[in-house]
């Protein structure tokens, strides 16, 4: 038999009951270290699940203390409509004694991360598209995809073991190139059903030279090439960062040295520049330079894509000393309070106040479309969210993903511009 990929491992050890080895194609049943929640903009949902689980008779959730929900999508609440759905989810949580995240605190699975309550070669099922950002640090993070209830009732979920794709990067960005960039170049050579239905691990001697910010990024995208997960192997960046968010035990997988891949890429990002994926696939992607001049209304920084310090950090580099297009809008979403306070300390956020920039709370902001930037029909915008289907950040906008540099820059030009100008 073939060797196991450390996150076969993570589902074996997670198995009920526990298994010693796992292979693609098999459903287990899975008991998760982590259950990721949100605080809901549907109230109906809230009292569905009340209902359903006072009808089944449970008023002891078996995972309670394994449960966080955290308020990330419009939040704070845009409309009384909401503000009263949230309402009914916190009282929900409350009652059930799950821990919940007030609005500031940011998007739900970064939270999860820097509060140490995710760790290496753990499992965490979450409410959330991009979940599997969390493979960053070295775990298998899943996203929703039904059964809400039995995760809630009896403690369980129903996981398909995927097979992986191993997409093997090298090469040294130019100068002025951010990780970004990259991580775009490498959806558009893979595409949205790059890694459909797989696990995507992401590795290589790039990926190896890369901050926790930027490794965020590339688990980030592994949503977008239709991955079920994403997976990092940790390293001593990894550890370093994970040891600074307390001394929870982990353990960390290895993937077996025989371990067949379904499939592996091979890709090279030492000769591009700056990328932008335009209208309305997050895969179609170009350099910066093809579609340079395309006038901009609004520029959105933020999401779990690129809302970490060192966005923010390119954002302001690019802003110092400059002020916003006067037909633009600049909105800054930090995706969490940690990097707000940072950013804060480090005197970032008083730049883009300086530039004419709005800084928001941390939280999922423009991203899903609920609130804090949404598009009118016809404006075109540049942003470093997660995707760019139509209708996403609103019904009929126009919106190209580029790293957090180019969006400032264009920002100052009031049309899409080339980052390297401002280095």
């Amino acid at each position: 038999m073939a060797g196991m990929h450390a996150l076969h491992k993570i589902l074996a050890k997670c198995a009920r009951p526990q298994r010693k080895s796992v292979a693609p194609g098999e459903f287990l049943e899975v008991e998760p270290d982590v259950f990721g929640v949100i605080v809901g903009v549907n109230g109906t949902e809230a009292k569905r699940l009340a209902a359903d689980l006072e009808e089944l008779g449970i008023t002891d959730l078996p995972l309670r203390e394994r449960i966080f929900a955290v308020s990330d999508h419009a939040s704070p609440a845009p409309t009384v409509a909401i503000a009263a759905a949230q309402k009914l989810w916190r009282e929900f949580f409350k009652a059930h004694g799950i821990r919940t995240f007030d609005g500031g605190a940011g998007v739900s699975h970064l939270v999860l991360c820097e509060e140490g309550l995710v760790r290496p070669g753990m499992l965490a099922i979450a409410i959330d598209s991009h979940a599997p950002t969390m493979g960053a640090i070295g775990m298998y993070a899943g996203s929703l995809g039904g059964g809400r209830l039995t995760l809630y009732a009896i403690g369980r979920y129903v996981i398909e073991v995927p097979k992986v794709t191993l997409v093997r990067i090298t090469g040294k960005l130019a100068p002025g190139v951010l990780g970004r960039d990259a991580s775009l170049y490498v959806n558009g050579r893979l595409g949205q059903r790059g890694a459909y239905n797989n696990a995507v691990e992401f590795a290589g001697v790039f990926i190896d030279t890369l901050s926790m910010d930027m490794r965020f990024t590339f688990a980030n995208m592994g949503t977008e090439m239709g991955a079920v997960t994403s997976y990092i192997q940790p390293d001593e960046i990894t550890l370093e960062w994970v040891h600074k968010r307390g001394k929870r035990d982990y353990t960390v997988c290895e993937t077996d040295p025989d371990f067949r891949y379904d499939s592996v890429h091979e890709v090279d990002v030492s000769k591009i520049g700056p990328q932008i994926a335009v209208p309305h696939a997050p895969d179609d992607v170009k350099p910066v330079d093809e579609v340079a001049g395309r006038r901009v209304d609004q520029a959105y920084i933020g999401s779990c894509a690129s809302g970490r310090l060192e966005d923010i950090a390119e954002a302001a580099r690019v802003l110092k000393g400059r002020k916003v297009h006067p037909d633009v809008r600049l909105i800054v979403t930090p995706g969490s309070r940690e990097v707000l306070k940072a950013a804060t300390a480090l005197g970032y956020i008083q730049t883009l106040h300086e530039a004419n920039a709005i800084v928001t709370s941390a939280n999922c902001g423009a991203c899903p479309g609920l609130h804090g930037g949404i598009l009118g029909p016809g404006d075109v915008a540049i942003t470093s969210i997660t995707r760019n289907f139509e209708g996403r950040m609103g019904p009929g906008g126009e919106i190209y993903l580029a790293s957090p540099a180019t969006v400032a820059a264009s920002a100052v030009e009031g049309r899409i511009a080339n980052p390297l100008q401002y280095r």
